[in-house]
């Protein structure tokens, strides 16, 4: 294997947003120039954080469901195999693609973020069966939606019908779930989990095997919100424990990462970076059953009749909402830095924070905090859009990170509570 080819892993793979994250970073990559890496702002340095063109990949499968990461890795194949063959009918073709198809690598490992024990064994796998990992992409997740409030619908619908249909306020979720390690089950699921598993393989992440600083990317949503008291972290109570887990995923993915630009701007040393994106809005399952089969193709119509109207938050299908996935895996960090840099600073707080920097609500000075999103034109040109994360709290992002810490290090030290009898991750 080739030192610089990536390896990189996508939780949750065998499906959804998942499979079309894998599908896209494939399609892109068998292509000299990644047509990809244009979506997104552009700039002029030219260093390299990706060896373009790319000759072989490795990409890890992590899946509760070897049987589905199965079907879903033999897929991938047959329309990638499918793609090369058109890319060869096209005039000037350059052969990259067939030798990029020798070299690709698909594996299955079993990972189950509900149970800690899992995502160990996990880790200990990966670490064990390959030299390096260059990304890390936090993919899975549950969404525990339980019922729709339909007088809620028609009012929203009525009142703000393009909100109704990006970020609708009309679902009940199931909460006060309890994992079967003893911890806000959301909440491990959609965070804690993938935040242990990042830990774990850190040491893979930093490894000078691989010549490039290694990218975390975490999942968000468009429906990101905080909305449970500070005494109820795991989010056990709070009857949004979606929409919070997802807001603490940015405090804690845009924290991490101002970590390791400190640290890079201390040191000079190699580097995991974190970033944040969102899939804007697909068209999933899973209100399958909350709503009759019918109204799931009328959720479809409805959806393309919006982007037409002008959002640019309904990418719709899978590949498209994996795209501000796959252009924060590729592109160089120069282009990624410039939307930071692009941002006016958030008013400064004479306060100095506990690694020396002087901020305001809104965090260190390196850049304010945003999130990448994907996005679609009228038509379904897919684009990188991205937006300032909302109701940041940089108090909130360390208190939160000081908390998952000392439960990794507690339960590193085997100090995990009593695993109970529970079905919430059955449903995962």
């Amino acid at each position: 294997m080739v030192s610089s080819w990536p390896i990189i892993i996508v939780t949750g793979a065998n499906g959804g947003v998942g499979f079309g994250i894998c599908q896209r970073l494939l399609y892109q990559l068998c292509q000299s120039s990644p047509p990809d890496l244009h979506l997104g702002p552009q700039n002029n340095d030219k260093s390299i954080d990706f060896d373009y063109p790319c000759e072989g990949i490795t990409l890890i499968m992590a899946c509760r469901s070897k049987k589905r990461a199965q079907a879903a890795r033999d897929q991938l194949f047959s329309l990638l195999d499918s793609f090369i063959s058109n890319l060869r009918k096209q005039p000037g073709y350059d052969r990259h693609a067939d030798t990029f198809r020798k070299n690709v690598k698909i594996e299955i490992h079993e990972l189950e973020l509900g149970i800690l024990k899992s995502v160990g064994d996990f880790a200990r796998e990966v670490s064990a069966k390959y030299p390096y990992i260059s990304h890390l992409i936090c993919n899975a997740g549950v969404a525990p939606f339980e019922r729709i409030i339909w007088t809620r619908a028609l009012k929203q619908f009525a009142v703000d019908p393009m909100g109704a249909v990006t970020t609708p306020m009309f679902y009940t979720q199931t909460f006060g779930e309890i994992s079967m390690d003893g911890y806000g089950w959301v909440w491990q699921c959609n965070l804690f989990g993938h935040y242990v598993l990042s830990r774990d393989l850190q040491p893979l992440l930093e490894s000078s095997k691989y010549p490039h600083d290694a990218r975390v990317i975490w999942t968000s949503s468009l429906k990101a919100l905080r909305t449970y008291e500070p005494e109820d972290w795991q989010l056990k109570r709070t009857q949004d424990p979606y929409g919070s887990s997802k807001y603490q995923t940015e405090l804690i993915a845009t924290h991490l990462d101002r970590i390791a630009l400190h640290e890079q701007n201390t040191t000079q040393k190699k580097v995991v970076r974190h970033f944040i994106s969102h899939p804007g809005v697909c068209h999933t399952n899973i209100d399958l059953n909350l709503i009759f089969p019918v109204l799931h193709y009328v959720k479809w119509l409805v959806f393309h009749i919006t982007r037409l109207l002008g959002s640019l938050n309904h990418p719709i299908s899978y590949d498209k909402g994996a795209v501000a996935v796959v252009w924060l895996s590729l592109a160089s960090l120069a282009s990624i830095s410039s939307v930071f840099r692009s941002q006016p600073n958030p008013p400064a707080d004479p306060k100095p924070t506990s690694n020396g920097h002087q901020d305001g609500k809104g965090g260190p000075e390196q850049h304010p905090p945003i999130k990448f999103g994907s996005q679609c034109g009228r038509f379904g040109a897919p684009l990188v859009g991205h937006q300032r994360i909302e109701d940041w709290d940089r108090n909130e992002a360390e208190r939160l990170m000081k908390l998952c810490d000392g439960l990794y290090r507690e339960v590193k030290a085997g100090e995990t509570r009593v695993p109970t009898s529970e079905v919430a991750s059955e449903r995962m």
